[in-house]
């Protein structure tokens, strides 16, 4: 029976990379997403160093032996910063994804510069490769996006050990006889073969369950976002607006409730056709998007009504609306041609207010004024006191 030499395993690994690059998409279906196309170009470039570097291997000596092992060497680079990018799609901004890119760049520069000391640039190519896979797992930890954790810790776990592994490779190569070229029958390099193989494997567990969760994650989304303004709906806010009254009842800040309505909205779609009325709709969100804090909501609440929660007392809600109503005008008249002007009624939260409820029922009552005091302008609802019981006197206190 022949003897599995490190060439045969270098060559089943490149062949399984390639066989997860290719089928991805087909596992996952269409569309994929932009995370999922860089993690099939991460798996592909790495079959395709693989190759290159087996390929080099056996023409040592010839002209193209420094050429495809050149190569091969940035097909590793690019494979890395496509992870990065990955990584950055599922969790936020990551802080490590520059060094990535660095080390993408000068690990092939200095490749090249001892391109004919295979011991030297095998040493550093495992090393700037190590570095590079450690600042990977590093970016699975800390997301700035409420993501699951299992996938990510396996997945540090993998690139901890996999740089733990590429690191003491480029000590073997750089200090010790026993590593003097990348295909060398030794057990450094079938350790380092079978230690590949395995956490190509688990990255491969780790990436599909991320694009589950992607993919759980954008219906969570389209369940709470109007698809015609791509604002929050009416459910969204529902869910939201509890956390908001019990942080400003925390904190002290000032909370209010705003019901917007497009005047005369029923006369566009008329007019115009139903088309420029959803091309009105969305120019509001837009609108709406420029002129609100990052810690406020809006929402499309039915119709040509919107719904939004600021962090206002009432002369900050007075500045808003004027600010919006005048953008909205402005625009309007840009982009649709023709005005579009805008109704309010807004309700501040008080110690009495119990639940939201009692604040739409307010901003409600505001808005139904403003429409009938003629439209154009922001009305404020007023807090009804409600009547105290008698107090009841002591037989003492009772007159003669």
């Amino acid at each position: 029976m022949p003897q599995l030499d490190f060439a045969s395993m270098a060559i089943l690994i490149a062949i399984n990379l390639a066989a997860i690059g290719l089928a991805l998409p087909w596992a996952m279906g269409s569309p994929v997403s932009p995370a999922a196309r860089h993690v099939q170009r991460y798996f592909l470039l790495q079959a395709l160093g693989w190759s290159l570097i087996l390929v080099a291997s056996r023409i040592r000596g010839t002209f193209w032996d420094p050429v495809l092992s050149l190569s091969a060497t940035c097909a590793a680079a690019a494979a890395q910063w496509q992870m990065a990018q990955a990584l950055q799609c599922w969790l936020g901004p990551r802080p490590l994804r520059w060094l990535v890119i660095g080390l993408a760049i000068l690990g092939p520069l200095g490749f090249a510069w001892w391109l004919h000391d295979i011991p030297t640039r095998l040493a550093w190519y495992s090393l700037y490769h190590g570095t590079s896979v450690a600042c990977l797992g590093w970016m699975c930890l800390h997301p700035l996006r409420p993501v699951a954790r299992g996938w990510r810790y396996l997945m540090a776990a993998c690139a901890t050990t996999m740089s733990l592994g590429l690191l003491a490779r480029a000590y073997l190569a750089y200090y010790t006889p026993w590593l003097r070229e990348f295909a060398h029958d030794s057990a450094a390099n079938y350790l380092f073969a079978i230690l590949a193989q395995l956490c190509s494997s688990l990255a491969l567990v780790s990436m599909l369950v991320a694009w589950r969760d992607e993919t759980n994650q954008k219906l969570r989304d389209m369940a709470l976002t109007d698809q015609l303004t791509g604002l929050a709906n009416r459910h969204a806010l529902l869910q939201t607006a509890p956390r908001m009254q019990s942080l400003a009842q925390r904190q002290h800040l000032p909370l209010a409730v705003v019901l917007l309505d497009l005047d005369h909205f029923k006369n566009v779609n008329d007019q115009y056709g139903h088309t420029t009325g959803d091309h009105a709709l969305q120019l509001v969100a837009k609108v709406l998007h420029a002129e609100m804090r990052p810690n406020e909501m809006a929402s499309r609440w039915g119709g040509e009504e919107f719904c939004l929660l600021l962090h206002a007392d009432a002369d900050g809600v007075q500045s808003f609306y004027q600010r919006f109503s005048a953008a909205l005008l402005q625009r309007a008249q840009q982009e649709l041609g023709f005005a579009l002007h805008i109704s309010a009624g807004c309700a501040l939260q008080t110690d009495s207010d119990q639940n939201l409820d009692q604040l739409l029922q307010r901003a409600d009552t505001a808005l139904y004024q403003a429409k009938s005091q003629g439209r154009r302008r922001l009305v404020f609802g007023t807090v009804v006191e409600r009547p105290q019981p008698p107090t009841a006197l002591s037989p003492a206190q009772t007159p003669a």
